[in-house]
């Protein structure tokens, strides 16, 4: 055993030493008095910690007479104390200044009111998809403690209302593009395990800011239920969606009008682009899959007309099956290149949904079957709140798009965006 365990063992000893004599004086008696004991220990364990950081800032001690001919910085004092929350309760500390102002602590950082601890860490694992079981492993072998996973799944529980009020939020009156879809996630049911189909909806805000409009849960993907997904989005505040993006399930575009009855509705590409991909032969599918993005990526439809010839021609004896899908896509194209060539862009790209799918689908895969529609729910919200905070900028172009939004749809689109505002 390297030293280093040995002075970590010794000083657990010494913590659980004197916790039992405090026990035998009768100072400890529930687990209120433990909690106790354990934040006496932090606040001055804190301070120290933070006195040495300045140590090695500095790069002599606090009781050390400073060589001016090797630094040239020194003490000066504390900033007024300040309350940090931790799981114990809280605790006050006063972070030590230095005459330069070039001291930036690192254990209790300038403006953290807020100990990081073993609960933001389980629930930052449990969104990136780990295990209960790896995490219980990664705790241990990162602070030294065993952690079991019942606790961790009872810690990671406590989010479950946090997601409920993400799912009722209120949203923006307006969306100018959504992508709709359905991923399937096995979860248990009393005895049996199925295949649930989870409806996620990508929106895009007037001003060009992506967010993740809801998750729902169902047995199946169905036109019935994304007519109460669409209900769903009327009931809090959606007012009006300008394009939506689908897979082209049967009856999808007839929910979405009997609801939203102004939305243009759109076959997403990337849906066509996955089912072409699925028939395609390992070697290859990106040659296909690069020639069918040349039809939908023309600069319009005469020369999407020559793409298809082209394509036709390459695959039509081969691939029979892809190049009919790829035909019967035509129709839903046609449109799309009656639009400027960004807000084509913004509907047929694949970015968006992607990146998500991409996310969602990584932090299920492999973890077996959900115990719950709840767990399903925590562990993708938690991923999404992941992903939102990457989107801080507007979609590229996005002054260009919306005066054209504003050409094309006229007050329709101003009113909803002076509400936004």
């Amino acid at each position: 055993m390297s030293k280093k365990k040995d002075e970590k063992k010794s000083i657990n000893d010494m913590i659980i030493e004197e916790a039992v004599k405090q026990f035998k004086e009768g100072k400890i008696q529930n687990s209120l008095d433990v909690e106790s004991y354990l934040d006496g220990l932090l606040q001055p364990l804190m301070q120290k910690l933070l006195d040495a950081e300045l140590d090695n800032h500095l790069e002599y001690s606090k009781y050390e007479h400073p060589n001016n001919k090797v630094s040239k910085n020194f003490r000066n004092g504390y900033c007024k104390p300040k309350k940090v929350k931790t799981k114990y309760g809280n605790i006050l500390v006063k972070t030590p200044r230095d005459r330069n102002a070039t001291f930036e602590p690192k254990i209790i950082e300038k403006g953290q009111t807020k100990l990081t601890g073993f609960e933001e860490k389980c629930i930052a694992l449990y969104a990136k998809g780990v295990s209960l079981r790896d995490i219980e492993k990664t705790l241990k072998e990162i602070y030294g403690v065993k952690i079991n996973k019942d606790d961790i799944s009872r810690l990671i529980s406590t989010v479950s209302e946090e997601v409920e009020a993400w799912r009722k939020r209120k949203l923006k009156p307006m969306y100018v593009f959504t992508y709709a879809d359905c991923l399937y996630v096995p979860i248990k049911d009393d005895i049996t395990t199925s295949k649930k189909a989870v409806y996620v909806i990508i929106g895009v805000d007037v001003d060009g800011y992506k967010e993740i409009l809801g998750m729902w849960i169902d047995k199946s993907e169905s036109s019935s239920f994304w007519s109460n997904v669409f209900e769903d989005l009327k009931e809090r505040g959606v007012k009006d969606i300008l394009y939506m993006c689908s897979d082209g399930v049967a009856g999808f575009k007839g929910s979405l009008e009997r609801v939203f009855p102004k939305t243009q509705s759109q076959r997403c590409v990337v849906h066509l682009a996955r089912n072409i991909y699925g028939l395609c032969p390992k070697k290859e599918a990106k040659e296909i899959i690069g020639n069918f993005k040349k039809i939908y990526q023309s600069s319009n439809m005469d020369e999407a007309k020559i793409q298809l010839e082209f394509f036709q021609k390459e695959y039509g004896k081969t691939q029979k099956r892809i190049v009919k899908k790829v035909e019967e896509f035509m129709v839903y194209l046609e449109p799309l290149f009656e639009l400027p060539i960004e807000i084509r862009k913004c509907i047929y790209t694949t970015n968006a949904i992607e990146s998500v799918n991409s996310a969602l689908r990584k932090v299920t895969r492999g973890k077996g079957a959900f115990p719950s529609e709840s767990s399903v729910y925590k562990v993708m919200y938690l991923r999404i709140k992941e992903l939102s905070e990457k989107w801080k900028k507007p979609m590229q172009n996005w002054e260009k798009i919306r005066k054209q939004l504003v050409s094309i749809f006229g007050d329709r689109y101003l009113e909803l965006s002076l509400i936004h505002i």
